[in-house]
C-alpha cells in the first residue's frame, strides 16, 4: 500500500478544490506498477503523513488556508489503519499550535508526534495516547532569531519546514527555511517533550534556505534540500554521539547552463545509502547523486525528467527498486525504477491522476 497527501482547499499552489483527502494506491512489489488511487478518507489539506511503528495508525497535518489565501490556524490529524482495505478512519483533530503546519513524524517507540508549523516558525509535540489518540501539545518552541550566514534580500522570517526524529530516539532535528539553520533538540519520549541541545542549532554559512532532510544509514552524514535559488543538496557531517552538526559542500542538483528558477524539495537517501535523490521545482526534475562511500560526498549521476510539473515530493519503496513522484501543478504521480548498480531513473509503468498530490507514504503492508 502507499498513501498519498494532497491539498483540498485554499485555491492556487493549494489546489483547485476538486481532491477530498487522504488517498491510496497499491504497488505490485515485484514490477512497481501502481493501482489507480482511491479515497481512504476524507480530511483538509492533509498535506503531509507519518506512520505509526506498529502501523496501526497514521497520522496527518492539516494546512487550513481559505479561499482567499489567508492561513488558519492549523491542526493535526490521527487515523485508524484497516490493514486489509488500508481504509482509513479519523480517531481525533486537534490544533497543531501554529499556522500551516507543513511536516510530521513519530518517535521510533510511537509515544510522541512531532510537527513543524511553517507560517509560525515554531516546533510543536504532541503525546500519542492509547488508541492512537493525540493529546494536546506538551512543548511548542518558537524559533526566532537573525538569519545565519551570508544576507540575502528581504526581511528574515522563520519558516520551520521539517522534522526528523534521530534513529537512536535522542535527538530531533528541524530545518528552518527562513532563518537559514537546522535546530537541534533533546526528545523526552516519556514526556512527549523535548529542550534546545548545545548548540542548540547549526547556522549555515552559505545562503541556502534548507527545508528537508535525510539521514544516512551510517548514522554520520546527513543531506539537505536547498529552497534558495539555484537550489541543490548540502552534506552535513553528523556526530550522533554528541548530536553535532557541521556543514558541507553544497552540490548543484541541475544543469550549469540551466538559468531558470529552481527551489529543491525533497531529499532522500536511498536504503542503500549508495545515492541520494533530490526533487528541483522549477527544473521538474529528480536528481541522482553518488555517494562517496569514504567522506559522503556527492557525485552527479543524472538530472531526470520524470514529466509534469512541480515535483514536491517523493518516496522510495522499502526495496529501493522504485521512486514515486508526485507532481504538484500537473496532479499527478509518476513512478519510476531506479538502477541497482547506477542510481539512474527510468519511466516504470503508467503515471495516475490525482488533484494536487504532495507526499507519498509507503506503510510498510504487504
Amino acid at each position: 500500500m502507499i498513501y498519498w497527501g494532497t491539498y483540498t482547499e485554499g485555491g492556487g499552489q493549494f489546489g483547485n478544490g476538486t481532491s477530498k483527502g487522504i488517498y491510496i494506491s497499491r504497488m505490485e512489489t515485484k514490477t512497481g506498477r501502481l493501482t489507480e488511487s482511491e479515497l481512504a478518507v476524507e480530511s483538509p489539506n492533509p498535506s503531509w503523513l507519518a506512520i505509526h511503528p506498529t502501523r496501526r495508525y497514521l497520522y496527518a497535518v492539516n494546512e487550513r488556508v481559505g479561499k482567499d489565501g489567508k492561513v488558519g490556524p492549523g491542526e493535526v490529524s490521527a487515523f485508524s489503519i484497516n490493514p486489509k482495505s488500508g481504509k482509513l478512519t479519523e480517531i481525533n483533530r486537534i490544533g497543531s499550535g501554529g499556522g500551516q503546519p507543513c511536516h510530521i513524524c513519530t518517535d521510533k517507540t510511537g509515544k510522541m508526534v512531532v510537527v513543524a508549523n511553517w507560517y509560525s516558525g515554531s516546533v510543536a509535540s504532541f503525546p500519542i495516547n492509547a488508541g492512537g489518540a493525540l493529546g494536546e501539545a506538551t512543548e511548542l518552541r518558537e524559533q526566532k532569531g537573525s538569519r545565519s550566514g551570508a544576507a540575502v534580500p528581504g526581511p528574515p522570517a522563520s519558516h520551520s519546514h521539517s522534522v526528523v526524529i534521530t534513529p537512536d530516539n535522542r535527538f530531533l532535528l528541524s530545518a528552518n527555511t527562513g532563518l537559514n539553520r537546522i535546530y537541534v533538540y533533546r526528545l523526552d519520549v516519556e514526556k512527549a517533550t523535548f529542550v534546545a541541545h548545545d548548540p542548540p542549532f547549526l547556522g549555515f554559512e552559505k545562503p541556502t534556505n534548507p527545508r528537508h532532510l535525510s539521514l544516512h544509514p551510517n548514522g554520520h552524514w546527513a543531506y539537505v534540500a536547498n529552497e534558495l535559488n539555484p537550489g541543490g543538496c548540502t552534506l552535513l557531517r553528523y556526530d550522533s554521539a554528541s548530536g553535532v552538526l557541521q556543514e558541507g559542500p553544497v552540490v548543484a542538483s541541475v544543469p550549469r547552463n540551466y538559468t531558470g528558477r529552481v527551489s529543491t524539495a525533497e531529499c532522500i537517501v536511498h536504503p542503500s545509502g549508495r545515492f541520494v535523490y533530490v526533487a528541483n521545482r522549477g527544473h521538474n526534475s529528480i536528481t541522482a547523486f553518488k555517494v562517496n562511500p569514504d567522506d559522503g560526498t556527492l557525485t552527479l549521476v543524472e538530472t531526470f525528467l520524470p514529466g509534469g510539473e512541480t515535483p514536491r515530493s517523493f518516496t522510495i519503496d522499502p526495496t529501493g527498486r522504485f521512486l514515486i513522484v508526485t507532481m504538484q501543478r500537473s496532479n499527478s504521480i509518476v513512478p519510476l525504477g531506479i538502477d541497482q548498480t547506477s542510481g539512474e531513473l527510468s519511466p516504470n509503468g503508467d503515471t495516475l491522476a490525482l488533484p494536487t498530490p504532495v507526499c507519498a507514504l509507503f506503510p510498510g503492508f504487504n
